[in-house]
């Protein structure tokens, strides 16, 4: 019994996933804004009601205007599939309804760096800035 765990993968190397990349953007907008906007990622266990269901981890990114009683708009939703692992992901741009799928690990991130740098996303960010500001005063 005790030679079950001989055939795990138990390493600390693990490649990042689309969670890990999420959460990388918050601390620079936090500094970036003086703490006015923070960047927050909900993750859910679901699944999608194809035949066979598919199992998958639904990553939620939001913006929160911190001075405004942590106001929270939804920017995208990441799909992690639980039969390919971390990744290919799909991107589902909530400003904008634009749906990427298939992305792999390679270009997550340029991906989304395009995605927040998008007018109708950065002008949804810029105005929760600046109404933050306003509050502040």
């Amino acid at each position: 019994m005790k030679r079950i765990w001989d055939s795990f993968n138990f390493s600390d190397v693990m490649e990042k996933s689309a969670f890990d990349y999420l959460t990388e953007l918050s601390e620079p907008l936090f500094e970036k804004t003086s703490g006015l906007l923070k960047m927050e990622v909900e993750a859910v266990d679901s699944y999608f009601e194809d035949e066979p269901p598919k199992l998958v981890a639904l990553y939620m990114l939001y913006v929160v205007a911190t001075k405004l009683g942590n106001y929270r708009k939804k920017i995208r939703n990441v799909v992690e599939y639980s039969d390919n692992g971390r990744f290919p992901a799909d991107i589902m741009n909530h400003l904008g309804n634009e749906k990427l799928t298939n992305m792999e690990a390679i270009n997550f991130e340029s991906t989304l760096e395009t995605n927040l740098s998008k007018p109708i996303v950065k002008n949804s960010i810029e105005s929760l800035f600046k109404q933050s500001k306003e509050a502040g005063k």
